[in-house]
């Protein structure tokens, strides 16, 4: 097919990327095998679909059982790519070994993209069983079996026709149902901040979410850092200060979705199921501030990072996505045996996407427009968040021990809360630059910039509530609140939380009066499970 030789015969010979050429011999002959049974394959297609399916079903799986997200069609899409191109390479270079063998070079192929992708997994299962059983070498035995018995399968593939049909048709039926289960699948509802309309020249918004990026006050006392010459240059901006914020959620998913959703997105009690579906459709802008500015008459953009919770919906104008290849391989490099060693080499999508983002954010608020509306754009950036990578120039650093959050005291605590200092300097430049452009071109504008919550220096992610330490406790959740509302008498108060925020925001740009809702901060787990406490009192003690 590739060669200037090209055989029309039964696969006398088949090597290199010709393999690539196997489902059309297969397809266009019809002469049987004789006495070569290791030469029949089936198209390979009829390969690819399964083994690209068992590899990424797991991540559904756990995305579905223990993830509060919507899936991301495109990234999942780019990952099948990848893992099947991956696939074909492997057999293209292992079929000049098994040269008369397809069958033979499917199955070593196989076994290699399994190892590759799914070890990891197949280890942590292979731990769940000996924690159940007690016996250590339970958990090298699952491993293997779980390999073989997709070996098994893949031979079965090259053999049998029916049987890699339907499995084929299996693996996708199980992707579709995870995949639309996955879906935010709500319907849009009617917002409290009723029907109002865009006047002419209404002012351009932004709304600009600042994951990780916690309070002056605590940055004094704690981190030996004195932030005021920001906020300073954010009031000469005509910004106030809510000098004694808190964050209404210790996780982006719930302050990220009751900022847009204009409400509290959880309450106290276990997480329902219900809550997550309506979570997932506030993130994607089916429900709250985003359809308030769409039927107001404004155009929407808006930035999706890296965080596996930012996803356009159907209701964005203009959806600035960056780094989609990039994310797909770091995805599937976490996969892999290799995970912590890519982890030390590079610190992942998030600094570099969202450092894109931040130096793109001026030329996208000023970016001349077709429809003559007015904008609104949400830019939820994933900076200063960790891993530390970001010197104040912007330059980036590799990976260390000292660049992302940890345990450890003295030297090391303080090494640390450096790097996420010169990280937010790093921030706040390119903050400033992008404010001025906005302005520039929108001296009336409307802007609202928040931290999702704080950081997290002394942090314990596996430890409940009743056992972090005040201070832990009260670093993650003092943010960042400032807010620009020019024409518009509502007050900022000092301790005013982002929900409020967002809701003030929306009350002084479209001209409605949405009331003020009770300022509560709530503590909850990283993956969307167990309950929400109400920390409200605790903090103001």
């Amino acid at each position: 097919f590739f060669s200037r030789r090209r055989r029309h015969t039964r696969y006398i010979s088949v090597t290199g990327v010709q393999t690539c050429a196997l489902p059309i011999y297969t397809l266009m002959s019809s002469t049987p095998d004789v006495g070569r049974d290791d030469d029949s394959t089936k198209p390979l297609v009829l390969w690819l679909v399964p083994l690209i399916g068992v590899t990424l079903v797991p991540g559904l799986w756990w995305m579905r059982a223990d993830q509060p997200f919507a899936v991301r069609a495109d990234l999942l899409a780019t990952m099948a790519v990848l893992v099947g191109a991956f696939a074909v390479t492997v057999v293209a270079l292992l079929s000049r070994g098994f040269r008369r063998r397809v069958r033979w070079s499917l199955g070593v192929s196989t076994m290699a993209v399994i190892v590759t992708f799914l070890w990891v997994l197949f280890a942590a299962i292979g731990n769940m069983f000996v924690s159940a059983s007690g016996f250590r070498i339970v958990g090298d035995v699952v491993p293997v079996v779980l390999a073989g018995t997709l070996l098994w399968l893949a031979s079965r593939l090259g053999q049998d026709w029916e049987f890699a049909t339907l499995l084929g048709v299996v693996v996708v039926a199980v992707l579709g149902i995870l995949v639309v289960a996955n879906l935010a699948l709500v319907a849009p509802s009617a917002s409290d901040a009723g029907n109002p309309r865009a006047v002419p020249g209404a002012p351009d918004v932004l709304l600009l979410i600042l994951d990780e990026y916690g309070r002056d006050d605590w940055f004094r006392a704690e981190f030996d850092f004195d932030n005021s010459p920001f906020l300073a240059d954010l009031e000469e901006r005509g910004f106030m200060i809510a000098t004694q914020a808190t964050a209404n959620y210790s996780y982006s998913y719930g302050s990220v979705s009751s900022i847009l959703g204009l409400d509290y997105s959880f309450t106290e009690g276990d997480i329902t199921d219900s809550e997550l579906t309506q979570m997932r459709a506030t993130l994607t802008g089916s429900v709250g501030i985003l359809p308030a500015f769409k039927n107001a008459g404004y155009e929407i953009a808006y930035f999706e990072n890296a965080w596996s919770g930012s996803l356009c919906g159907t209701i964005v104008d203009w959806c600035i996505r960056d780094g989609i290849t990039e994310r797909g391989l770091w995805n599937l490099g976490q996969m892999t045996i290799l995970a912590p060693l890519l982890s030390e080499v590079r610190g992942g999508p998030l600094n570099s996407v969202s450092l894109r983002h931040l130096r793109s954010l001026g030329a996208v608020l000023t970016a001349p427009r077709d429809s003559g509306k007015p904008r609104f754009t949400f830019a939820h950036l994933l900076l200063p968040h960790f891993p530390l990578l970001l010197d104040e120039a912007c330059n980036a650093n590799p990976p260390d021990d000292l660049r992302t959050w940890g345990g450890g005291g003295g030297a090391v605590l303080a090494e640390r809360r450096a790097n996420y200092i010169a990280q937010l300097k790093c921030v706040n430049t390119g903050v400033i630059s992008a404010i001025d452009a906005f302005l520039g071109e929108n001296p009336d504008g409307i802007i609202m910039i928040v931290g999702d919550h704080g950081p997290a220096s002394t942090f314990n992610w596996e430890l409940p509530f009743a056992e972090h330490s005040i201070d832990t406790v009260t670093e993650r959740m003092t943010v960042l609140s400032a807010y620009r509302f020019p024409e518009c008498s509502r007050a900022v108060k000092p301790d005013m939380t982002p929900v409020n925020g967002a809701r003030t925001l929306v009350s002084c740009a479209l001209g409605t009066e949405l009331p003020e809702l009770p300022d509560l901060n709530y503590w909850m787990d990283e993956i969307g499970s167990g309950s929400v406490i109400d920390i409200t009192s605790f903090l103001n003690d």
